[in-house]
């Protein structure tokens, strides 16, 4: 079957990571799968085996004035293409004339909603704009895919009399990140000195509650003060970030900027506890972490918030309600007494059903079965 994914996001982001995993595993399935996803001019994307990647271009700056030009290559990519099923990361406008030529085609349209996107933005015409488009094609579409139970709950009732929303989980490829040593070059490129490294994998862009946390941490200072925050991510907040970094936490993180998937591993081998810190917010109910599961997959262990996702791990991480000073507190019991049997434990789990193969296998038995 010929299968077109399109994503609303840039290459870099997490949600494209998983979106791109799912496309691998379709196309191990034996299914002729295109993608196409905005990607700077600088980068050299990483492909699934199999996978056909369309052109498109990631300019420099906000992604908003972006949209007329991903949506054209959208479009393009669908008529060459001809697939069966198109199949969107998120709802926003870049994907919308896409989904809309594509029903006018005949072509199986699928939604994949992987966060509550329009819950990020303040009242106004953004979010109304947003949130509008989200209903729309949740309740228009074939079939939608999500990978959160709150999701699942609030997408079926938005599809009165459409089929059942399909659980996709949030997948990762954990053979990359078991068993990768520390590598003491990129630790002295980095600057990270012989204390705990605590580290926060991300996008930083408007869902990375990064900002709240800064303050917080500054109270580790004491107790360990050879302690070092390395963040790995990029996006608009970055300047932000490293403005309050300076302001709060003088001398103590190190912004590694983005890295290529490929390489992230070795950022993870050398932390000693990863944070994945979340604002207990409307939307962040809606989200599943990526980070969290590459952290157990490399067997480190995970101070996380407790949210719907976070508590499916709950055996294998160090779950936080509340604030940032609960957060830290967290963190802090973690450095005083290390242990990573229950990351490892994780680990061996995700191994087992936590890869992209396993959570594409609903949608891909859907839509097989439907040319049975």
């Amino acid at each position: 079957m010929r299968i077109l994914l399109l994503s609303s996001v840039e290459h870099h982001s997490g949600s494209a990571l998983r979106f791109r995993g799912l496309a691998g595993a379709l196309a191990r399935r034996g299914h002729e799968v295109h993608l196409l996803e905005p990607v700077p001019a600088d980068t050299d994307p990483e492909t699934p085996a199999g996978v056909h990647r369309h052109p498109c271009p990631r300019l420099p700056g906000r992604p908003e004035p972006q949209v007329p030009i991903w949506a054209w290559h959208s479009l393009a990519a669908l008529r060459r293409s001809r697939p069966r099923v198109c199949w969107t990361l998120k709802a926003l406008p870049n994907v919308w004339p896409a989904v809309w030529a594509a029903r006018r085609r005949g072509v199986r349209v699928a939604v994949d909603l992987d966060d509550l996107d329009w819950g990020y933005y303040p009242p106004g015409p953004a979010r109304s704009v947003l949130r509008s488009g989200f209903e729309r094609l949740a309740s228009v579409a074939d079939d939608v895919t999500v990978h959160n139970e709150p999701m699942r709950e609030l997408v079926r009732g938005l599809r009165a009399g459409k089929s059942e929303p399909a659980f996709v989980d949030q997948g990762i490829e954990p053979e990359r990140f078991a068993g990768v040593p520390a590598d003491p070059a990129l630790r002295r490129e980095l600057a990270l000195g012989d204390g705990p490294v605590l580290l926060y994998a991300g996008h930083l862009g408007p869902a990375s509650d990064l900002e709240p946390l800064l303050p917080a941490l500054g109270a580790l200072r004491g107790e360990f003060p050879e302690a070092r925050l390395l963040v790995v991510g990029d996006g608009r907040r970055r300047a932000s970030l490293e403005r309050q970094v300076g302001e709060h936490l003088p001398g103590m993180a190190r912004f590694a900027g983005a890295v290529a998937h490929a390489r992230v591993a070795a950022y993870y081998a050398l932390a000693d506890v990863a944070l994945n810190y979340l604002e207990p917010t409307e939307a962040n109910r809606y989200r599943a972490s990526i980070k969290l599961r590459e952290a157990l997959a490399a067997g480190v262990p995970v101070v996380s918030t407790r949210t719907p996702d976070a508590e499916r791990f709950v055996d294998w991480v160090r779950g936080v309600e509340g604030r940032p000073g609960a957060f830290v507190e967290a963190v802090r019991e973690e450095l005083r007494h290390p242990d990573r049997t229950r990351a490892a434990a994780g680990r061996a789990w995700l191994a087992e059903h936590g890869t992209h193969d396993v959570a594409v296998r609903p949608i891909a038995e859907r839509w097989e079965g439907s040319v049975a």
